[in-house]
Order: structure tokens, then C-alpha cells, then sequence
């Protein structure tokens, strides 16, 4: 395969009372992100370059939101998924680089662990 670049992008709605996890690290939060799986956007969005660069769709087409098999997963385990996808066509990942907006909470001490998981799935 060819090199390939692929862009990902996704955003969730804030919402109280659920558990806020952000490249595959649980935050302590009285509020989270709301969505089907986990919500984590951050992984996501990787998700979705990943799919892209390879040509494989997007993360909606692999993992509807209306199927209940995907109801709360975490999105590290469809990150791996997403990994198993791409070894099948023999593709591999060389550099992911992402970008995270966010006003609370703070990212800074979580970083190396976020692109610990990351780099894992």
C-alpha cells in the first residue's frame, strides 16, 4: 500500500452523569460526553483517519450507533478492531498525530498515557 494520510474528526455533546474518558483514560468528572459507546472523541477521531487513510469508511459504517452490540464499548476496544481491519490489508500506521480542544479537564498529565494507549491498540 501506498502512503496514505487520513484526517478524523469528531465531537460529542457534554453531559452530567456520565464517565468522561479521553484516549482511552477515565477522567475524574461529574459530567462525560454523550454517545452510544464511550464517546471518547479523542479516540474517535483517530479511528476514523485510520479508516479513512486505508480507504475502509468510517467509524459509523463499522460501528452504527443504533446497533446495541456497540452500546457503551469502549472505543479502545474498536480501536483495536480498527487495527485488525488494517492488518488484513496489510496497512500499517507509521505516525498519528491529534489534536484534543478542550476547556476542562486538564490533558497535560494524562498525555503520555493517552498516546500510551493509543500507540498500544
Amino acid at each position: 500500500m501506498s502512503l496514505r494520510v487520513g484526517l478524523g474528526y469528531d465531537v460529542h455533546r457534554v453531559k452530567a452523569g456520565r464517565p468522561l474518558v479521553l484516549g482511552g483514560v477515565r477522567f475524574e468528572s461529574d459530567w462525560g460526553l454523550e454517545g452510544h459507546s464511550d464517546a471518547d472523541v479523542l479516540l474517535h477521531a483517530v479511528g476514523d483517519a485510520l479508516l479513512g487513510a486505508a480507504g475502509l469508511g468510517d467509524l459509523g459504517e463499522h460501528f452504527p450507533a443504533g446497533d446495541p452490540k456497540w452500546k457503551n464499548v469502549s472505543s479502545m476496544d474498536l480501536l483495536r478492531r480498527i487495527a485488525a481491519l488494517l492488518q488484513q490489508r496489510d496497512a500499517r500506521v507509521e505516525n498519528v498525530d491529534v489534536m484534543l480542544v478542550a476547556e476542562a479537564p486538564k490533558l497535560a498529565p494524562h498525555r503520555a498515557a493517552m498516546c500510551a494507549n493509543i500507540a498500544s491498540a
